[in-house]
């Protein structure tokens, strides 16, 4: 007996678990790998603060069970709950990526963040934006005439 024989005569007849949690993975790898990011960067806060995942529950209000949920990195986890994350544990898990890009320019009378004064009122000096590099504006799209 060669040794494919010997592996399908002795593979596991079972549910298929991992196959599913292998597909699982690949059909949802797109936001998975920023909830992994998030979820480690927590720990990682966690521990620093000394914090367990029961004191981190009751500042937020919810179970330790949906913490560890949350700390296993296979959640889709909402504004609302990353925000609390931040709050709770004063640390940046997306805030600072969607407020501050790399080569973004804060449009000229825009507020920094809702219900902030705009640059101009707060005395700032106001950058102007100008179009990316090959980037051409787009047509606007309606019925044709």
């Amino acid at each position: 007996m060669n040794t494919i024989d010997f592996l399908k005569a002795n593979e596991h007849k079972g549910s298929g678990a991992f196959l599913r949690e292998a597909q699982f993975l690949k059909d949802n790898w797109d936001w998975l790998k920023y909830s992994y990011a998030i979820a480690i960067k927590v720990r990682h806060r966690m521990n620093e603060l000394g914090w367990t995942q029961k004191h981190l529950a009751d500042i937020l209000g919810c179970t330790q069970q949906h913490i560890s949920i949350l700390l296993n990195g296979k959640v889709n986890m909402t504004l609302e709950t990353l925000s609390k994350l931040e709050k709770a544990l004063d640390i940046n898990l997306i805030g600072n990526a969607l407020t501050f890009t790399d080569g973004y320019v804060i449009p000229q009378n825009a507020p920094a963040y809702l219900n902030e004064p705009t640059l101009e009122e707060k005395n700032l000096p106001v950058q102007t934006s100008t179009l990316v590099e090959g980037y051409a504006k787009r047509k606007k799209k309606g019925p044709k005439k």
